[in-house]
Formats: structure tokens, C-alpha cells, sequence
């Protein structure tokens, strides 16, 4: 089980590290575009704004390299602003183009008195009968760590499985399934229990 991890400069890599290694994996920190194409499994976590990431990505030659990866059917798992960036447009401190894996925008949760509103704590995601099978999952076992002020916006996707939380009454996707890819809104790597089945299933995906 080999799995590399992408460090661009957006955080919590040790944490993302560590709950690999505890399950027995081969894990490796790449920081080198070059290194992308060989991994077997791709791990894309992420923490901070998204324009200064996709300007991160592009500067490095991540961002075509990444394209590419998508395309070898090759395991991948993108982590909070690791899993928005694979949607087709970010508007965290202007507009990004994303890597356009899932036709999503990604926007602001909302605002109260024009301050922005982070949904920060443990919340637990909607009942999506394929996907809690895929994980097996269970009800009470259905809760994860989420941090994070801006959301996915799905559009139609015909190939996506999707698991939602609520949060301030909105809805917004926590857990997405296309092809080779996992997407997590929350960080499975701080979720516990229900974070390290996404870790294990990833190791066999």
C-alpha cells in the first residue's frame, strides 16, 4: 500500500501523514511536480485560501500534472480545500479556475454583518444509503471534524455519489465518490473512528 501525499504549501501534511502510517501504509510527502505521475495512490490535503493555492499549483507545475494524474484512473482523495479544488470554479479571495474533475463551484457558506461564517466542529453527513454501504458505516459512526468557510455548489453529475451535512440549514456536500476519486469536505485524518474507515477504504480503492 503505497501512498503519496502532495505537499504545496497548504497544511496539515504530519497529521495526514500519521494516519496513513498507523494503518501500515508506504507513505511518501512529494513535493516535486515530477513525482505526481508515478504515485499509485494520491493524497491532496489542504488548508488556507484557495486563490493562493491554485496560484501555488500553477507556479509549481502542479496544476497540469494534476490534470493528467486524473486521467490514470489511479486512486485519489482530496481533503477540505484539497477536495474544492477539483471542482470547476473557486471564489475564495477572487475567481480560480479548478481542476474540473467534479462541475461544482465552490462559494462562501454565508455571511452575518458581512463576516464570513466558518463551520468548525464535529457535524455528522446525510444518510446516502450507497455510500454508507461502500464504508460501512453506521449511523451513530456518521460524525467528522469539519473546518472551513466556503462549500462545494454541485451542478449535474451523473457520476456522483454524494453525502451531505447541514449546517446554519444549508446543505453542503461532505463526502463525494466519482470514479477514482474521494472527495472529503471534513478531515478524516481528525474524524476518528468514521475518519479512519475513509483512510482504510482509501487503501483499497
Amino acid at each position: 500500500m503505497k501512498v503519496s501525499i502532495l505537499d504545496y504549501d497548504a497544511g496539515n501534511l504530519a497529521s495526514v501523514y500519521n494516519a496513513f502510517h498507523n494503518f501500515g501504509a508506504s507513505v511518501k510527502i512529494i513535493s516535486n511536480y515530477k513525482e505526481i505521475s508515478s504515485a499509485e495512490r494520491l493524497v491532496v490535503p489542504g488548508v488556507g485560501s484557495a486563490k493562493n493555492c491554485i496560484d501555488h499549483l500553477i507556479k509549481k507545475n502542479f496544476f497540469s500534472e494534476l490534470c493528467h494524474f486524473i486521467k490514470k484512473d489511479r486512486p485519489i482523495l482530496g481533503i477540505c480545500l484539497g477536495f474544492q479544488i477539483f471542482g470547476n470554479n473557486l471564489f475564495e479571495n477572487g475567481k480560480s479556475k479548478g481542476l474540473g474533475l467534479i462541475d461544482a463551484d465552490v462559494k462562501e457558506i454565508s455571511k452575518v454583518n458581512d463576516i464570513l461564517i466558518t463551520h468548525v466542529g464535529w457535524n455528522k453527513i446525510s444518510y446516502n444509503q450507497k455510500i454508507m454501504k461502500k464504508f460501512s458505516f453506521k449511523n451513530e459512526e456518521a460524525y467528522f471534524y469539519f473546518c472551513h468557510s466556503f462549500k462545494m455548489i454541485i451542478n449535474n453529475d451523473s457520476k456522483l455519489e454524494c453525502s451531505d451535512t447541514i449546517y446554519k440549514k444549508q446543505q453542503i456536500p461532505a463526502l463525494v465518490l466519482k470514479d477514482n476519486f474521494i472527495g472529503t469536505q471534513f478531515h478524516p485524518e481528525k474524524s476518528q473512528v468514521a475518519g479512519s474507515k475513509i483512510i482504510e477504504k482509501f487503501l483499497t480503492f
